[in-house]
Order: structure tokens, then sequence, then C-alpha cells
């Protein structure tokens, strides 16, 4: 019989790859809208991006815990980035769920505000890119 070896479970990588998932899905759904304009799809992104920011938390939160244990607090580059674009990610992503709870409507108002909401949508895709590219310099 085979000894049983220790199973470490480690939480940051599971949140991580959860909340890394819903914006990518966000983005494509608010794709979807502005092609079809299907209000289902909108309504979907802002979902998404709700079940996304109360991950972040979480995430941020399990990644500090490796950081200090894991790694020993080591200040370096990748560390350094993860720290202050995860804030970053949380701010954009708060800003972007208020901001679509407050004005409902922002995807049905022509100007300037849908673009800006469309662009900041899209910009969380991209920092969950940059965060999980840098995590993976660890695996």
């Amino acid at each position: 019989m085979l000894p049983l070896k220790k199973q470490v479970v480690h939480i940051h990588h599971i949140a991580t790859h959860f909340t890394n998932a819903l914006f990518p899905v966000a983005a494509a759904l608010i794709t979807l809208y502005l092609i079809t304009d299907n209000p289902s799809f909108e309504t979907a992104c802002f979902y998404s991006m709700v079940f996304g920011l109360m991950a972040i938390p979480p995430t941020y939160g399990s990644g500090f815990y490796d950081w200090r244990t894991r790694f020993q607090g080591r200040r370096t580059f990748i560390f350094n980035h993860k720290i202050v674009f995860g804030i970053i990610f949380f701010i954009l992503a708060f800003i972007c769920v208020a901001w679509r709870f407050i004005d409902g409507g922002i995807m049905y108002s022509p100007g300037l505000n849908k673009w800006l909401y469309v662009s900041l949508v899209y910009s969380l895709t991209a920092l969950a890119t940059y965060l999980g590219y840098l995590g993976g310099k660890f695996i």
C-alpha cells in the first residue's frame, strides 16, 4: 500500500481561477449586447461582474496569506505588481458594478458614458489577464 501524501489545497489558486473567469465572460457578454442589442446579455454581464467583485476580496486575501507564508512576504517586482494591480482591479470592478447599479440604463444611453463604461469592463479583463500572467510565473 502506498503511503498517503499530504494534500495541500491552495485556496488562492482556486479563488483566482473563479474570479479571473468571470471578467472575460462579462466582456464577452457586453460585446454580445453591443452586437445584438439583446438586453439579457447586458444584464448577464452585470451579474457576472457582481459575482466577480464579491470574489475579489477572498482571492486577494488568500493571495496575501500565501505571499506571507509561502514566500515569507518577500518584496519583488512580481509581488509588488500583484499587490498594486490587485488593488486597482478591485477599485475598477467596484466602480463598474456601482455605476451600473446606480444607472441601470448606462448601456442604453447615447454618448461618452456608455463607451467609458464599456472600456472599464474590457479593462477588467486586461487586468485579470495580467494578474493571472504574473501568478503563473510561480507555478
